[in-house]
């Protein structure tokens, strides 16, 4: 195991400009220790986000609840110490019965006026994901996943796809990532010993995702992680994984797309998918991915991001940060506690 950094030299890569651009990095490999640090920032940060946004917004939003909660549960399964209570109270609140999913915005009650948008709801497809990483569910929680099933195929198109009403990228980047996000939510709810129209509904959107070209990082990552959920194996995807770590950056972070810097957004997202494919830590090309990710968080425990999502008809930029935030460092969380489990050993000596 290597040393810790000293820390003025964390302290330079947290202030230092340079430490953001893309090139080589220079930094000793990550040491063990420092993964977990970085791990219990990242926690403590989406964790306080996530009660605040509760508190003030009343909704269950997918980059501030749902993400931020699935990272959490993949962070206990991976052997870190996280707030059961905040973890099962949210969970409950999101997906308790159908009556807590209207409370938390995520269904209409029964008086309100139905959407007339031709998009789907992603909140409640967010909420089915998370809700499918939870150790055990209750029974209220596994008749919300089912009604979801129910749901999401109400908006979907005719050719098999989903898009979201809302195109905040990169969470709702393009048709490809919001059916994909829609299959996996959707297969939390649904039988897969009987024919159903929730079946039906899967087999035609697999069908288009299948036929589909990706273009953008985001839906070279799809791609590979519905075929591994596919039982796809690592040999039949190789090329694929081959062409996604040949778009790794000097600075070992990946990029959204081509104009931007690297990010944790991207790096997270690709780490934890090579992860499913069974890269390990100890590959050169994931520990530089680490590196970069140790490297450029920041002391709250949040990375730094630029928003790509513009909203309303005059396509305004938001201003709001915390949302993509948020859900880059969801994402970072997740490829690092998949990466870097925490073994009985270190956990009885924390």
């Amino acid at each position: 195991m290597s040393r810790l950094w000293p820390l003025a030299v964390m302290t330079t890569l947290y202030y230092c400009p340079a430490a953001f651009a893309d090139k080589p990095a220079t930094a000793p490999s990550t040491a063990t220790q420092q993964v977990y640090q970085s791990v219990e920032r990242s926690l403590k940060y989406l964790q306080a986000e996530s009660m605040s946004w509760l508190n003030t917004r009343k909704c269950a939003a997918c980059h501030h609840v749902a993400l931020p909660v699935w990272s959490m549960i993949e962070a206990e399964r991976q052997g870190y110490s996280v707030d059961k209570k905040f973890v099962t109270e949210t969970a409950d609140r999101m997906l308790g019965s159908r009556e807590k999913m209207i409370a938390s915005k995520l269904m209409p009650g029964p008086k309100d006026n139905p959407d007339p948008r031709p998009g789907s709801n992603m909140g409640i497809v967010f909420v089915a994901i998370a809700g499918r990483a939870l150790p055990s569910l209750s029974e209220g929680q596994k008749q919300s996943l089912k009604l979801i099933a129910k749901e999401i195929p109400k908006k979907q198109q005719k050719d098999g796809s989903w898009k979201s009403v809302d195109d905040r990228i990169p969470i709702n980047e393009s048709p490809a990532t919001d059916t994909a996000w829609s299959i996996m939510a959707m297969e939390a709810g649904t039988d897969a010993s009987k024919p159903s129209p929730e079946r039906e509904a899967l087999a035609k959107a697999k069908a288009w995702l299948d036929g589909q070209v990706p273009t953008s990082l985001q839906t070279k990552v799809f791609k590979i992680w519905m075929a591994l959920r596919e039982k796809k194996t690592r040999a039949q995807l190789q090329p694929s994984l081959d062409e996604l770590l040949a778009l790794q950056q000097l600075n070992g972070g990946w990029r959204q797309v081509p104009e931007m810097a690297s990010d944790a957004y991207a790096t997270g997202q690709t780490l934890y998918v090579l992860s499913l494919a069974g890269y390990t830590a100890h590959e050169p090309q994931i520990k530089r991915g680490i590196d970069f990710l140790i490297a450029n968080q920041k002391p709250d425990g949040s990375w730094p991001m630029i928003s790509r999502s513009t909203l309303g008809p005059k396509r305004v930029p938001t201003k709001l940060l915390t949302p993509i935030t948020c859900a880059a460092g969801s994402w970072a969380t997740l490829s690092l506690v998949m990466l870097v489990p925490k073994s009985k050993t270190d956990v009885a000596h924390n």
